[in-house]
């Protein structure tokens, strides 16, 4: 599989994902990808290495991340280490975890629908999306992002 960035140098944009052969958001939505941009690059800068989490299956290891990030209950805090979505697709209910093994990263993106009276998404039946890239990889496309956006190098 391969994984490509087209960045363009506008404040307003399309921002989407193709992982595993699926786009996310799964409709067009404009994003502000100047700050979108530098929020995924943050993000894959500071990816969270989890043997347990990269090893799941992965709708059980979505469920779980999605229960670190968002938990039921309102006294414990939300937990974003995995959680790399840019928020035009969290606004879209499409959400976009990461985790690694020192070595690789694992990407899983799901589509998912939203439970008004639970204010919570609904995590029955979901369709996963994943794919696995290398820390190298990551690398260069943290780069890519800083050349062809300006952000610099830090």
């Amino acid at each position: 599989m391969t994984e490509e960035i087209i960045i363009a140098k506008n404040n307003n944009g399309i921002l989407i994902f193709c992982i595993d052969e699926d786009f996310f958001p799964k409709e067009a939505i404009t994003s502000t990808l100047k700050s979108e941009i530098h929020y995924l690059k943050e993000k894959l800068k500071n990816l969270t290495i989890n043997e347990e989490l990269y090893n799941m299956q992965k709708d059980k290891a979505f469920i779980e991340i999605y229960n670190i990030t968002f938990p039921y209950d309102i006294n414990i805090d939300n937990d974003y280490r995995f959680d790399i979505s840019p928020q035009s697709f969290a606004d879209n209910d499409c959400f976009v975890f990461a985790v690694s093994n020192g070595e690789q990263v694992r990407i899983m993106a799901s589509k998912l629908d939203y439970i008004v009276e639970d204010s919570r998404h609904d995590l029955k039946g979901i369709n996963v999306s994943e794919t696995f890239i290398d820390i190298s990889e990551i690398n260069k496309i943290i780069l890519e992002i800083d050349n062809f956006c300006g952000f610099g190098i830090k």
